[in-house]
């Protein structure tokens, strides 16, 4: 059985590819501040071996990277209070489990899920492609970018970029606050009109899992979403669809937006504590479309057609309910 370490794997979409990854035969070491946690959450029933450590310098297990025939990079900063914030884990802290990697297991292939945001968005509503120069328009981006640069320039065995869009699924955080504000009766939709590529998380998983297999792709930057692209004032409606009592919609104007990402950005001055949403968010949110063509990655991995985005959306719905993560009169 073919081994398998994984960065991230408590989290969000490193818990799926966990799974992914276990139920298509591989041995999976899991990388865990809390090795606890690695026996709960998403994580529950899959077989994984979980390792004590983190991107931290001197924080990597050498011995858990040994003999390893593939690494998939899937921990990231998703939010912070600075540039230099979101570099010290997205780049610099990839650079170290390059290093590290790279003594342990100098062949193995390394996947990095990156982000659609280190590219950037569409060039006049034209999907950026894998041949497009990066354009990143956020401090998130950037950093993703030079985590994606130090891929390119360190890995010497086969290497795997990949840049999902808009991630959604059961486990998932980022969506998660308009699950609730559906269910609590009220939606704001920001930049309704600005169309972005999202993924069901499963679908994800089994692209990530596959690529790690796939060491005759190396040497590639790809992105990974379904086909059709959707205005996020329709994916807003369709969240508000799934509660029993219909939400109020309100469309926030694009000052209302940078507003808001100044107040954020205050408190995270005060407060000294990242908020998710803040004045580089905004900038990110008001770019435009967020199109990508994901299509030539889907037809290398073979992935499987997408379910409809309403069905997805039901889903992850319906685990948030169980998990009590939502609460409201809509329920």
């Amino acid at each position: 059985m073919p081994t398998a370490f994984v960065t991230g794997g408590t989290g969000f979409v490193g818990g799926h590819v966990a799974r992914a990854l276990a139920g298509g035969g591989w041995t999976v070491r899991l990388l865990a501040r809390r090795p606890e946690a690695a026996r709960a959450g998403l994580l529950e029933g899959v077989a994984a071996e979980a390792v004590a450590g983190d991107l931290s310098p001197g924080g990597l297990p050498a011995a858990a990277l040994s003999g390893v025939d593939a690494i998939v990079h899937v921990a990231g900063l998703v939010k912070a209070r600075s540039l230099e914030d979101y570099r010290d884990v997205n780049a610099r802290g990839t650079e170290r489990l390059l290093e590290e990697a790279a003594r342990a297991s100098p062949d193995a292939v390394f996947v990095l899920v990156s982000s659609q945001a280190a590219a950037g968005p569409s060039r006049d509503g034209v999907p950026v492609t894998e041949r497009d120069p990066p354009r990143p328009v956020s401090w998130y981006g950037i950093s993703k970018r030079e985590g994606e640069e130090a891929v390119e320039r360190l890995w010497r065995g086969p290497w795997h970029v990949i840049r999902p869009g808009v991630v959604y699924g059961p486990g998932d955080r980022g969506l998660l606050q308009y699950f609730q504000m559906a269910a609590r009766g009220i939606v704001p939709i920001p930049a309704p009109r600005s169309r972005v590529q999202v993924i069901a998380v499963e679908r994800a998983a089994i692209a990530l899992a596959r690529a790690a297999s796939r060491p005759d792709l190396g040497g590639r930057t790809s992105f990974l979403c379904d086909p059709a692209p959707v205005a996020l004032g329709e994916l807003a409606r369709m969240i508000g669809a799934l509660p029993s009592r219909r939400p109020r919609f309100v469309t926030v104007p694009d000052l209302g937006v940078r507003a808001l990402g100044a107040l954020e950005t205050g408190l995270e001055l005060v407060t000294r504590r990242s908020r998710p949403f803040n004045a580089d968010k905004a900038r990110e949110l008001l770019a435009g479309d967020w199109l990508c063509d994901g299509a030539p990655l889907s037809r290398a991995l073979d992935l499987p057609p997408p379910a409809p985005l309403t069905e997805g959306l039901r889903v992850a719905w319906d685990w948030y309910r169980a998990a009590g993560w939502l609460a409201g009169k809509g329920l």
